[in-house]
């Protein structure tokens, strides 16, 4: 009987895979450490990370953050045509 070709049409052992290498110059797959700008802990998730601050030190952060002004509504002359 003659050799059986694989469907994929590649060499070697069947269902054998390529070991995955990354390209030059990339980054890891992993992603790179974000670190918290207070206290340096390692940041875990999403919004921490966008942030830069853990969820802690956001709470410590936002205790000493000054209070928003009340809203006021500007008063304004009415435009002449309209």
């Amino acid at each position: 009987m003659a050799a059986e070709e694989e469907p994929h049409g590649g060499g070697g052992e069947r269902g054998a895979r390529a070991e995955a290498v990354a390209l030059p110059d990339s980054r890891p797959v992993g992603g790179r450490r974000v670190l918290c700008r207070m206290c340096g802990q390692p940041l875990r998730d999403r919004a921490s990370r966008l942030w830069g601050l853990g969820p802690d030190c956001r709470h410590k952060l936002s205790l000493r953050t000054a209070p928003e002004p009340p809203r006021r509504e500007v008063d304004q002359d009415v435009l002449p045509g309209l």
